[in-house]
């Protein structure tokens, strides 16, 4: 730490991060070296890494610095409506005098008008990733002989506001994803989704309001259309739990159009879900609740009946560790009950018909690391093992599938 300090001053910020790293690698923990690396990956531009670092320090000693610091990470990367709650906070009545003074002073300079027109900010995503699936129908062990082999999966997504008010914002957002399995081909998926976004500053909070349009594609022919509304409202700081946490409440509606051969899909969908996030020192925890109905047309051939009409709830649990400044790992599980609407009416094996409505619970458990590669770029590997358990015996299956994506964020 003492020869990172003196490379810094002597303005040599990549030994010093050298230097810093290897300290904490070595078991140094301290809010000095955490400060001291978060000021270098601010002044080499690592906006991503600098956060993380100051973050570190929210909830001890220096937390008021620590959120001083997070409002120019912010500022630096173009997130001005991130910047002003970190300042907001740095100048409360119970911060140090000095770093009041300094959030003070920038909560006046981003009230003032600015010369010229700002960017208008933007994000992107891109994950492009290979792996193997075991069990690609999704079928019983019985029926799913040959059906496994490798992928390639692509996700893409973006946002760029293209209005912004006093506390509204008008957001343009669009996402693209495609797997392809080239020994099974006729289950290659692709999915694409565009839509606009009014945010609005309301209370503590933010709400929003969503409409988007989106396309599906099972073996290249057209499966879906949706066309979807959505309402939400966030905070950024959770009643009860506190800083470093993060909330979300939201309400979607669709209305679906099935393609050429699969209009038993044709129908209405709705949705509610919280969502919520906390961070510890080195810790995340994510935590979500899903409620689905579906009110679609469904299936009948005959005397034969299939409801794709599931109403669902589902429980998500996610906890991530910070093992290091770069490396993260993590675990997520989550619970499914699946009830159908109506009966399916189905032969047996014995050629008999059969009557009986589709209960589903399904359990689902993720291993995952990540490694930061830079600012922008990181590497992640994940393994999934997925268990539905059906009351009819031909929506039984299990599933593994394990990836290793590369992602950038811009």
């Amino acid at each position: 730490m003492s020869a990172g300090i003196e490379y810094f001053q002597s303005g040599e910020l990549e030994s010093a991060r050298i230097s810093f790293e290897a300290a904490r690698a070595a078991g140094l923990e301290s809010n000095s070296l955490m400060y001291n690396l978060g000021v270098v990956y601010y002044r080499l531009g690592e906006y991503e890494l600098a956060a993380n670092a100051f973050s570190a320090l929210l909830g001890t000693s220096s937390q008021t610095l620590a959120e001083y610091n997070l409002g120019l990470v912010a500022k630096a990367a173009g997130n001005p409506d991130t910047a002003r709650l970190w300042f907001n906070r740095a100048a409360s009545e119970s911060a140090h005098e000095k770093i009041r003074a300094l959030a003070i002073l920038q909560l006046q300079e981003g009230k003032q008008p600015s010369p010229e027109p700002s960017p208008r900010p933007w994000m992107a995503y891109v994950s492009l990733a290979g792996g193997y699936d075991d069990n690609i129908a999704s079928v019983p062990e019985a029926g799913s002989s040959g059906q496994e082999g490798g992928f390639a999966e692509l996700l893409a997504a973006g946002s760029a506001d293209v209005y912004q008010a006093e506390g509204s914002t008008v957001r343009l957002e669009g996402a693209a994803y495609s797997r392809q399995y080239p020994s099974e081909s006729e289950f290659d998926t692709d999915f694409l989704q565009i839509g606009t976004s009014w945010l609005e500053n309301l209370g503590p909070g933010q709400a929003g309001a969503t409409l988007g349009v989106s396309q599906s594609w099972f073996d290249s022919e057209a499966l879906e259309r949706t066309y979807r509304l959505d309402f939400s409202y966030q905070l950024d700081e959770c009643p009860v739990v506190g800083r470093g946490s993060r909330c979300r409440a939201s309400a979607s509606t669709g209305v679906v159009e099935g393609g050429d051969g699969f209009e038993a899909y044709d129908g209405q969908w709705y949705q509610a879900r919280l969502k919520g996030r906390k961070d510890f020192r080195h810790w995340r925890v994510d935590a979500q609740y899903r409620w689905d109905m579906n009110d679609r047309d469904d299936l009948e051939s005959g005397e034969q009946f299939v409801s794709v009409s599931p109403q669902r709830n589902l429980v998500e649990l996610a906890l991530r560790y910070k093992v290091s400044q770069r490396w993260n790992v993590g675990v997520e599980g989550s619970y499914r009950y699946s009830r159908y609407a109506d009966p399916h009416r189905l032969f047996n094996s014995q050629g008999a018909l059969e009557t009986e409505r589709r209960v589903d619970k399904r359990t689902q458990g993720t291993l995952l690391t990540e490694y930061v590669l830079s600012a922008r770029w990181s590497v992640r590997g994940e393994w999934m093992f997925r268990d539905n358990q059906s009351n009819l015996a031909r929506y039984d299956y299990r599933r593994q599938t394990a990836l290793v994506a590369i992602e950038g964020v811009f």
